[in-house]
C-alpha cells in the first residue's frame, strides 16, 4: 500500500506467475489439467503441481525475488472507489508472510511479533526490516482494513449475498489422530483478503473478456432453484420469518434484519439448499451475456485469477491475461464500463495502452485454447473441483467420526450429545442441524418409536414416543411413560451411562409447550410441541462403515 501524492492510495496484489513454469502443451501442463486443483484432506493436501514449484519457485516467500503476475489500482481512500486499474507480470520481493492471525492481530490494535521474519531492500541487498519499515507494514494492514470495511459493505448495499456453512477444523497429535474439533472462524483479516482477491478477480475478467469476447474462462453462478427456495420459504415464513426472494441482496438483507445470531446461522444453512453451484464455463459456449453474472456476487463478470497454483482455470486466465498484455499492453484493452478509462501516472512506466506488440492471432495461437476446447476444459474443472469437494468433505467426516469415538470412548457412552436446531418439520420427521458439529440430519418418527430403549426423562420418569401430529410449521409429540427401573441391571454400563445422560434432555423447556394429558388407566402421558428453530439436545453416533453420524 503506497500513498499517493494526490491523496489517493496505491494497492496491488500480486500472484505467483505460474504460467511462465507451466508452458501450454506440455507433460506438466497436461498433468495439472487433469488434476485441475489441489484436494485438501484434514491432514495433508495432494497438489495439482509439483512441491519444487508449490512451495519454492511459486511462492512468493518473503526476501527472495519472484516472478508475478499484478494488478495494481488506485483508490480513492474515502469511498474506496478504483481510479486506474494496471495489469502486468512483475518480480516482486515480498517484505514478510503474515498469517491470519498476525494481520488480526494487527487490526486488534498489536504489532507484528518480534519473532516474525521481515525484510527490506537497502540499495541492493536485502536486510532484516528496521523497526521503521516493520511499522510501515502495520500501517499497511490497516489501510487494507480500512479500504476493505467499505468495499464490503458497498458490495453488500449493492446486492452480494454470502452464506457460510459451518467449516471444521481439527487438532491432531504426534500420529495424526484427531485430539481436538472446534469450528474455523472468520475473523476480519479473512475479510480484508477476501476483498481484494475479490476485486483482483472481478478486474481480469473484465480484462480478458474485453480482449477476447469469444474465448475468455469464466465463472459464473446461477440463481437457486426455484421450486426449493419457495419450499424453504413457506417453512420460514410459518415460523413468521419472511425472506425477500427478488434477488441476491434482498435475500441478504431478509438475512441481516434477524436479530438472533442462532435463527440467523439456521437461516443461512437452509438457504444453502435451494443455491447452485458456481461453476466455469467458456464465453464461447454461452451466447447471452446476461448468463455470465455470478449471482451470489452481484457480479456480471467474474473469473478465478489469484490461485495458479492449486486451480488450473486460474492458470488458463493467467495466459489469457499474457496474451492481452501481449497485444494491448497494460492499460485498459478498449472502453469498457467494467475498466476505468483512466491511467494513473504513478502505475509502473509502460507501453502506452493499445500498442501492439504482437498480433491478436499470434498471441491466440500461442496462449489460448480454441474456443471449443475452452469449454472442454471448464468441464474438466468443474468436475474435479466437485471431486476434490466431495472428498474434502468426507475426509472431514472421517475424522470427525473419529473424534467423536474416542470422545464417547472417554465418556464411556455410544455417543456425543450437543446441542441442535430444528430447521425443518415434515411428515414422517424433523431436520436439524448441529452448529457446534455442522452435521445435519433428520429424526424419523416411526423410528424413534420403534426403537426400543428409546427414552427421554424429566425428573428421573423414563418417557417412550407413543404418538405425533404435524402442522406446517410444529410437530407435537405425545409420550408415555416407561413402567420400568431407571437403570437396567442387565444392561452394560455404557448402556445405563447413556440412559443417564439422556435424562438430562429436558422436555418441559419454556420453548416447548408441555402439559399432562388424562390417560386411561395407569399410564400418564405428556406432550411436547416443537417449532422450526427449537433448540433441542441429539446424541450424536459415530458409525465407522462408512464412516458417518446418526
Amino acid at each position: 500500500c503506497q500513498l499517493l501524492p494526490n491523496g489517493n492510495v496505491l494497492i496491488g496484489v500480486h500472484i505467483a506467475d505460474v504460467s511462465f513454469f507451466v508452458r501450454p502443451h506440455t507433460a506438466l501442463d497436461r498433468m495439472a489439467k487433469q488434476r485441475a486443483t489441489t484436494t485438501y484432506m484434514v491432514q495433508r493436501a495432494y497438489p495439482m503441481l509439483p512441491a519444487v514449484l508449490c512451495e519454492d519457485l511459486c511462492s512468493l516467500n518473503p526476501g527472495v525475488d519472484r516472478l508475478a503476475f499484478s494488478v495494481m489500482w488506485e483508490i480513492e481512500p474515502e469511498s474506496a472507489t478504483v481510479c486506474s486499474t494496471w495489469f502486468g507480470r512483475t518480480v516482486i520481493s515480498s517484505a514478510c508472510k503474515l498469517s491470519y492471525d498476525d494481520a488480526q492481530h494487527v487490526i486488534d490494535g498489536g504489532h507484528l511479533a518480534d519473532s516474525l521474519a521481515c525484510f527490506e531492500h537497502t540499495g541492493v541487498r536485502v536486510a532484516p526490516a528496521s523497526q521503521q519499515r516493520r511499522s510501515d507494514i502495520e500501517a499497511s494492514v490497516l489501510w487494507f482494513f480500512r479500504l476493505s470495511k467499505i468495499m464490503r459493505k458497498r458490495r453488500f448495499d449493492e446486492g452480494a449475498l454470502s452464506l457460510h456453512s459451518v467449516r471444521l477444523s481439527f487438532d491432531l497429535d504426534d500420529n495424526g489422530q484427531p485430539i481436538g474439533c472446534r469450528t474455523y472462524d472468520i475473523k476480519d483479516s479473512n475479510r480484508l483478503i477476501e476483498e481484494f482477491m475479490l476485486l483482483a478477480n472481478m478486474s481480469v475478467a473484465a480484462r480478458i473478456e474485453a480482449c477476447f469476447p469469444d474465448a475468455a474462462l469464466l465463472r459464473r453462478h446461477s440463481p437457486p432453484l426455484e421450486r426449493r427456495l419457495d419450499e424453504v420459504c413457506r417453512q420460514l415464513s410459518h415460523s413468521g420469518i419472511d425472506i425477500d426472494t427478488q434477488s441476491a441482496g434482498a435475500i441478504s438483507r431478509s438475512i441481516q434484519d434477524i436479530s438472533d445470531p442462532a435463527i440467523r446461522y439456521t437461516v443461512e444453512e437452509m438457504l444453502i439448499s435451494p443455491m447452485q453451484r458456481a461453476a466455469y464455463f467458456s464465453t464461447h459456449a454461452v451466447a447471452d451475456r446476461n448468463d455470465y453474472r455470478h449471482y451470489a456476487l452481484n457480479a456480471p463478470l467474474y473469473t478465478h485469477f489469484t490461485s495458479p497454483i492449486r486451480r488450473y482455470a486460474d492458470v488458463v486466465v493467467h495466459r489469457t491475461l499474457e496474451a492481452s498484455l501481449a497485444v494491448y499492453g497494460n492499460h485498459v484493452a478498449a472502453e469498457h464500463p467494467l475498466l476505468p478509462p483512466y491511467f494513473s501516472p504513478y502505475f509502473p512506466q509502460t507501453a502506452a495502452a493499445g500498442s501492439l506488440t504482437t498480433s491478436v492471432n499470434d498471441a491466440r495461437a500461442v496462449l489460448i485454447p480454441k474456443p471449443e476446447a475452452i469449454a472442454g476444459i471448464a468441464h474438466q474443472c468443474n468436475l474435479r473441483k466437485d471431486a476434490a469437494k466431495k472428498a474434502q468433505e468426507a475426509s472431514s467426516t472421517l475424522f470427525l467420526v473419529n473424534y467423536l469415538t474416542a470422545a464417547a470412548l472417554r465418556m464411556d457412552t455410544p455417543g456425543v450429545i450437543t446441542q441442535a436446531i430444528v430447521t425443518k418439520v415434515k411428515e414422517n420427521g424433523i431436520s436439524f442441524v448441529t452448529p457446534m458439529f455442522g452435521v445435519d440430519g433428520i429424526i424419523y418418527m416411526d423410528r424413534m418409536a420403534d426403537r426400543k430403549g428409546q427414552v427421554v426423562s424429566t425428573d428421573g420418569r423414563k418417557w417412550k414416543l407413543n404418538m405425533w401430529s404435524v402442522k406446517p410449521a410444529s410437530v407435537t409429540l405425545v409420550w408415555k411413560a416407561v413402567p420400568q427401573p431407571s437403570t437396567n441391571p442387565k444392561a452394560s454400563d455404557s448402556e445405563n451411562q447413556l440412559a443417564n445422560m439422556l435424562s438430562a434432555l429436558v422436555i418441559d423447556d419454556t420453548r416447548h409447550s408441555v402439559v399432562d394429558l388424562g390417560c386411561n388407566g395407569t399410564t400418564e402421558t405428556i406432550t411436547q410441541t416443537l417449532r422450526i428453530f427449537d433448540k433441542i439436545s441429539v446424541c450424536i453416533i459415530p458409525e465407522t462403515s462408512p464412516p458417518s453420524v446418526t
